[in-house]
């Protein structure tokens, strides 16, 4: 069982920079993907496969029935070091009419993690318990997070469902309802941000994936906050936070605040946004090239920038971080197929994803997906980051692993130019194209003539470009 903590009863002065690490802050501290989240997703599938709970596709963010309002259920749930709930059954979702008991949801669901959990047989089977526990009613978990706990024993997993209020399963017919997206995404706090920074760059870091499925209206933000009991903010203070460094327009919702008995804060958000493509997901074209949208290295310019007292690559690194990347994504999505529009290749981006924990070895996952390899050509990074980094000595981080990072976006190259082009006229925006698609192999090859091993951890390990010539 957990043991019992003491709440803290005067937020007044809670920061969430206290106890903030600069080697983990912002999306650093991620449980690792490739490692675990991925073999666990897998072990959790088959367990569910007998319950009336299922998890959605591998997607940035989670595409939500048609519908003009939804409502929404929290629900948290707890386990101990072994794995066993010790939280009530959750509440049924609120019905969509009277006597509808079956209301069929869509989860997102954020888990924080304890340092045992770093595995994926530990996690999988602890998840999927924490899902099972939702049997009996139509859930689909459509997008999942996860992010580790310093000195964390068990876990906690939020999850929000949501569902169509009542009438709106026949919204095809009514004009004001839309397609929107939901997602879940929690990053540890960063040294020197003040808390409606802080709030800031976790509301917009979990925007920027219902961004990439073309979601950019009507934004809406509940925000979610795991501390120690003695450094935990109050619900009105977390909410004073968000609703002072969110743009004017994004809606801020009732929060979440949960305790652990780690160390540090996290700050994260579930949100939705209107006007998601039906086109989650299309078939990479044959000839296809990878653009992002400006360089990497924000976080890591962050980081850096505080470890060496470089006020301006420091600098460089904050307004990144606090940058709304939603004129981006309108940009982005006039380039995806709209409502009742196939995907044409020669015309339509194939897909668009933000550059987050995973870095570049995400987008190479991607290309795996699809047997296909990245070859990668160029690594852009902010100006002075390994200037600074070497001049300090201070080891560099991989610059790709981002919080609130740029886009990256798969198509052919003549729409990766059209594309290009019209970024050009974005604030923030400096495109680039960083590589192109090739059938099997490894997933990423390394054509950059060895530059990318300074900029890239494992980068040392991919095939290069000459190897796989000279292999040919």
């Amino acid at each position: 069982m957990a043991k019992a903590m003491m709440r803290n009863t005067d937020d007044s002065r809670v920061d969430p920079a206290a106890t903030a690490d600069v080697l983990r802050c912002g999306c650093a501290g991620k449980t690792p993907l490739a490692r675990v989240v991925i073999p666990a997703r897998d072990r959790i599938r088959t367990r569910l496969r007998d319950t009336s709970v299922t998890l959605g596709p591998d997607a940035d963010a989670a595409l939500l029935p048609r519908a003009t309002e939804y409502t929404s259920y929290v629900d948290v749930v707890r386990f101990d070091a072994d794995g066993e709930i010790h939280t009530a059954m959750p509440e049924p979702p609120v019905p969509k009419s009277p006597g509808d008991t079956e209301t069929a949801s869509v989860a997102v669901a954020c888990a924080l993690l304890g340092d045992g959990y770093a595995d994926a047989e530990r996690l999988g089977q602890a998840l999927s318990r924490v899902y099972a526990s939702f049997d009996g009613r139509p859930l689909r978990i459509g997008k999942g997070h996860a992010i580790q706990l310093p000195s964390a024993t068990g876990g906690v997993v939020v999850v929000e469902r949501l569902a169509p209020l009542s009438g709106d399963e026949s919204a095809d017919g009514d004009p004001d309802a839309a397609n929107h997206a939901a997602n879940v995404d929690a990053v540890h706090a960063f040294p020197g941000l003040d808390p409606a920074e802080q709030a800031r760059v976790a509301g917009l870091n979990a925007l920027n994936d219902v961004y990439t499925r073309g979601a950019t209206a009507d934004r809406a933000v509940r925000p979610l906050v795991a501390a120690p009991p003695s450094a935990a903010p109050t619900p009105g203070r977390v909410r004073e936070w968000f609703a002072a460094g969110l743009p004017d327009d994004v809606s801020v919702r009732s929060p979440s605040v949960v305790d652990h008995d780690g160390t540090g804060m996290v700050l994260g958000a579930s949100v939705t946004a209107a006007g998601a493509s039906p086109s989650a997901t299309s078939p990479l074209p044959d000839e296809c090239a990878v653009l992002v949208t400006r360089p990497f290295g924000g976080l890591a310019s962050y980081a850096v920038g505080a470890q060496s007292d470089d006020d301006r690559l420091r600098e460089q690194g904050r307004q990144r971080l606090l940058s709304d990347a939603r004129p981006v994504a309108e940009a982005l999505a006039s380039a995806l197929p709209g409502d009742g529009e196939a995907f044409d290749p020669a015309s339509h981006v194939a897909h668009v994803t933000d550059v987050s924990g995973e870095g570049i070895a995400g987008l190479g996952r991607i290309a795996a997906d699809s047997d296909r390899r990245l070859v990668v050509d160029r690594v852009p990074v902010l100006d002075g980051l390994a200037e600074t980094a070497d001049a300090s000595r201070i080891p560099l981080p991989d610059a790709t692993v981002e919080t609130n990072g740029p886009f990256a976006v798969f198509a052919t190259p003549a729409v990766v130019s059209t594309v290009a082009e019209r970024l050009r006229g974005v604030d923030g925006c400096d495109p680039q194209q960083i590589g192109t698609l090739r059938d099997g192999g490894a997933n990423l090859v390394d054509a950059t003539g060895g530059r990318a091993t300074r900029f890239v951890e494992g980068a040392a390990r991919w095939p290069t470009a000459s190897v796989e010539r000279d292999e040919r």
